[in-house]
């Protein structure tokens, strides 16, 4: 990448955090011209997505249309960070599971780790819950692979780089000038292929999320 920002943004005094603002959206006309698309997603990736659209530039809680809850979830087919081809909807239901599909904006930034750390860390309860977790994000697949590898993921991500499955999941946030970014979003799938819940709000509350997810989908599986 351009450069190597360690993200710090939530703790800052507002005034620092409107400096560095102000310098992001510098880099936002001024690297236009300076550096390739995929340069600037990377330097903006680095610079924390999350960090900044969260606390200056709030995200509506839902970035995009979400579909129907009770509804077929959006079909797709993408690549997987594992290199074992392409990864579709009817391939992650086929064994009868449940899904958990979540949505994050860039591997290796901070709050993408911690999530991803907390999915990990519940894995079992996940598996105990005949269920299983799969990200999605507009980052390459080399970039996904380094990312599990370097987490000792026992879970898989899904790169969507051209944004269409985030946009089909309303889960799609464009940056002018640094293209489209999943939102930070989780759905949870039924073994049927239907959407049984959505979490919209997820930024706020990462620590506990994989918790409020593990909840809902006791909730959902004793209904179904």
């Amino acid at each position: 990448g351009c450069y190597k920002v360690v993200s710090v943004f939530g703790s800052l005094p507002h005034l620092i955090k409107m400096r560095f603002l102000f310098f992001a959206s510098l880099l936002t006309t001024v690297s236009v011209t300076c550096f390739s698309l995929s340069s600037r997603r990377e330097l903006f990736s680095q610079v924390g997505f999350a960090a900044i659209a969260a606390a200056t530039f709030p995200l509506p809680a839902s970035a995009g249309t979400v579909p129907k809850t009770g509804a077929k979830a959006p079909s797709f087919e993408l690549p997987n960070s594992r290199g074992q081809g392409s990864t579709s909807l009817g391939s992650l239901t086929k064994d009868g599971k449940w899904t958990v599909l979540y949505f994050y904006p860039g591997a290796f930034t901070s709050g993408c780790t911690l999530e991803a750390r907390s999915f990990q860390s519940d894995i079992a309860k996940y598996r105990n819950l005949n269920s299983q977790i799969v990200g999605v994000s507009v980052d390459p697949v080399e970039k996904n692979a380094k990312f599990c590898s370097a987490e000792g993921l026992d879970f898989y991500m899904l790169s969507d780089q051209a944004g269409l499955i985030s946009k089909a999941y309303g889960s799609a946030v464009s940056i002018p000038g640094f293209g489209t970014f999943s939102n930070r979003q989780t759905y949870i799938i039924d073994p049927k292929g239907n959407l049984r819940w959505v979490f919209t709000d997820v930024e706020s509350h990462i620590p506990r999320h994989s918790q409020e997810v593990l909840e809902k989908l006791n909730e959902l599986k004793g209904t179904a």
